[in-house]
């Protein structure tokens, strides 16, 4: 149990010595010894002030002081003095009572320093922080918290944490807040929009605990604050490119579905036609036959050539550098253009390196097949410094790369596959300018190297 505090009582009584005694304590000072024992040194002269106070007719109550022990120990106390007086009303000496008020400044010290701590970790962190009232209205908030929404503290006392939500996140928030009240034990990790002095939007996540007083109530919202704006927008950048790779891949299933339908399979039921007008006049079977065989060895390269879109075979058995070499060479031949492929590369690079690289292509040669109009297209593959370049350039038509970006899937999803595999792309083109894309994706030759030998 805790000690009752000590109470001192002294009598100072006119034209004789200080008489002065100690109550709650095990052992008495002797009478009669004058008062300024019990006073530091220091504090003589507050003594002095105090009498004066008291000879002029005042009263001290609750003055807060110092005053020792019979131990020579420091402690706290509270004063309370007031006179004497005899039955004619004069005064005749003066009651003091000192109370041992040590525990609580070294509570109140305590605190005071808890409540420092807490106001500079308040300030300092790098989070946004709040204090908010349980009526919901802005008591305190750091400088991170301001930097989110753009007000300064100050303005931020004069609004609430309604006036800054938006309007259709407010209800569910403020029932969170309810909630808190009632059951004492704050949220966590609560999404919100929340609404930037210049009126644009901030999304955030919002952590709360209520601290109560001593006597139970509510007192205010300590409030932790993320700007997650940043996470929110690539999510849904992320979210906008799967949806362009999906519609990427159903555009390339429909083209080649076209392809097989349209040509692949016409030119097969034509070929069945043929054989049955053979069939009908055996007079021209040798050179029917001729044609008949190369128009299904066409169909066949062709139907190769398709797959070889789709996964090309030659990447793994020639190279990465051999199998895009032939793979250019083939396209040449079927789209009727010139491909002049030329590569400096001895090293052994990554297969996925390989595959982006020979996607990249794909796509490149085949927008310059469809809007360049040009006959030669350049190709190049280079090493240099840890590092394979990849240029593809045309003199044709061009294009507007901001209408492209906008419309378009492709340039999407060559910067996509390049971004995948640590990689750059550039694309230079204008209008009548023709085009020009340069891809660089760094890799480790030795390591690579060893892994092919190992």
């Amino acid at each position: 149990m805790r000690s009752s505090p000590r109470v001192f009582r002294a009598r100072l009584q006119a034209g004789t010595p200080v008489r002065s005694e100690c109550s709650g304590t095990p052992k008495r000072r002797p009478l009669g010894q004058p008062i300024t024992i019990l006073i530091p040194p220091e504090l003589h002269a507050e003594e002095n002030e105090i009498l004066a106070r008291l000879g002029a007719g005042g009263r001290i109550e609750h003055y807060a002081t110092r005053r020792l022990t019979k131990t020579g120990q420091v402690i706290d106390v509270s004063l309370t003095i007031g006179p004497i007086k005899d039955a004619t009303g004069s005064v005749v000496g003066f009651s003091k009572i000192a109370h041992d008020i040590t525990e609580r400044k070294r509570g109140e010290a305590a605190l005071k320093e808890s409540e420092e701590k807490f106001h500079s970790v308040f300030l300092d962190a790098g989070v946004g922080m709040v204090i908010v009232s349980p009526e919901g209205n802005f008591l305190a908030a750091n400088k991170t918290f301001c930097g989110y929404l753009g007000y300064t503290e100050e303005e931020l006392r004069e609004k609430t944490v309604e006036s800054i939500t938006f309007a259709q996140d407010w209800p569910p928030f403020s029932g969170k807040l309810r909630e808190a009240l009632t059951d004492g034990k704050g949220f966590q990790w609560f999404e919100k929009r929340c609404l930037h002095k210049s009126g644009r939007i901030v999304y955030t996540e919002s952590s709360a605990s209520l601290i109560r007083g001593s006597d139970g109530a509510p007192r205010y919202f300590v409030g932790e604050v993320l700007d997650i704006s940043s996470r929110v927008q690539a999510q849904a950048e992320l979210s906008q490119m799967t949806r362009k790779l999906i519609g990427a891949q159903e555009q390339e299933r429909t083209r080649i579905g076209r392809e097989l339908h349209d040509d692949i399979n016409q030119r097969l039921a034509m070929l069945a036609v043929e054989l049955e007008h053979l069939e009908g006049d055996p007079s021209d079977v040798p050179r029917r036959a001729r044609e008949l065989r190369t128009q299904a060895i066409e169909i066949s390269n062709d139907v190769q050539a398709l797959s070889h879109e789709l996964h090309s075979t030659k990447l793994e058995y020639l190279g990465v550098v051999g199998g895009i070499r032939s793979w250019c060479k083939e396209f040449g031949e079927r789209h009727k253009i010139q491909v002049d492929f030329t590569s400096d590369i001895s090293s052994f690079f990554p297969p996925e390196v390989g595959l982006t690289l020979f996607r990249v292509l794909q796509e490149g040669l085949h927008n310059a097949v469809k809007y360049s109009g040009v006959k030669r297209v350049e190709v190049q593959m280079r090493e240099h410094s840890g590092e394979i370049h990849l240029i593809i350039n045309d003199q044709g038509k061009g294009f507007d790369l901001v209408a492209a970006r906008e419309k378009g899937l492709g340039l999407t999803s060559m910067r996509e596959r390049v971004r995948l595999v640590d990689g750059t792309i550039n694309i230079q083109s204008k209008p009548n300018s023709g085009t020009t894309i340069r891809v660089c994706v760094p890799f480790s030759p030795r390591l690579e190297a060893s892994r092919a030998t190992g």
